[in-house]
């Protein structure tokens, strides 16, 4: 179990490594007015469970694009673990095993530096949905 953990950790830390290696630094005089007040509008209480809950991924991301992580995968390709595990009440053991549910999988940190929020999406009608969006200390140890 403790092995699994360890894993699961590594690979959060792997996901993060990987998310912002390819992100430009740019110079904060630089930057321009309009990426200021985005990002500010990003670190208020806009990224919240409840938003996230209702809104589609396009709006989550015009909101806030600063994810920690942001991709895709096929539903029950690596099997379900940590908070992947709450998709099993959305889909059947059918449907997982079938691993033809392309889900869109991304979180966020929260203002206070203290929680991430991780939202799954099914995209429907061209359309990314959110399934779930679970808010966890970052301390959190699945």
């Amino acid at each position: 179990m403790k092995k699994n953990k360890n894993i699961l950790l590594l690979c959060t830390f792997l996901l993060i490594f990987l998310s912002c290696k390819n992100k430009q630094v740019k110079n904060v005089t630089n930057l321009e007015k309009k990426t200021i007040d985005s990002i500010y509008t990003c670190l208020q209480d806009s990224i919240t469970v409840p938003f996230l809950s209702k809104t589609s991924y396009k709006n989550a991301i015009k909101t806030c694009n600063l994810t920690i992580s942001n991709n895709e995968f096929i539903l029950g390709e690596h099997g379900l673990m940590g908070p992947s595990r709450i998709l099993k009440k959305h889909f059947s053991k059918i449907e997982i095993s079938n691993q033809n549910i392309v889900i869109k999988h991304v979180f966020w940190e929260t203002k206070d530096g203290e929680h991430f929020i991780q939202v799954w999406y099914q995209q429907k009608n061209n359309i990314w949905l959110p399934i779930e969006a679970y808010k966890y200390n970052k301390s959190t140890q699945f």
